[in-house]
């Protein structure tokens, strides 16, 4: 399980800002993981897209997935990190689902990513 660490990544390669801040110690190793990884061009968590969703209850909130990349050949991705734990859960499943609409409209992928 995920520490509940936070803090800032500093001067990344693949992004345009000099800070990129996680908010896990497995959102800091992927960020790592993205760095080394050579069919990633670019990727950021400050992306600023908001997902609309509606809950189990009926509200409708926004949804912010944990990272856009953009890899070499062009492909844009939302990748979101998440504890296997959670992927039962029905609020997590409309997310995801908002997630992957949202993206096809844009020619993009969703991917969750686990551990």
């Amino acid at each position: 399980m995920p520490t509940s660490e936070r803090g800032d990544f500093e001067n990344p390669t693949k992004s345009a800002y000099s800070v990129e801040r996680y908010d896990s110690s497995w959102e800091l190793a992927y960020m790592k993981r993205l760095e080394r990884d050579k069919t990633v061009a670019k990727w950021t968590k400050n992306h600023g897209i908001t997902i609309q969703y509606v809950t189990e209850a009926g509200n409708v909130r926004g949804y912010r997935p944990d990272f856009l990349l953009e890899r070499v050949d062009g492909g844009k991705e939302l990748h979101e990190i998440k504890g296997g734990q959670y992927l039962n859960n029905l609020d997590t499943m409309r997310k995801h689902e908002a997630a992957k609409i949202w993206c096809r409209k844009r020619g993009m992928s969703f991917v969750v990513v686990t551990r």
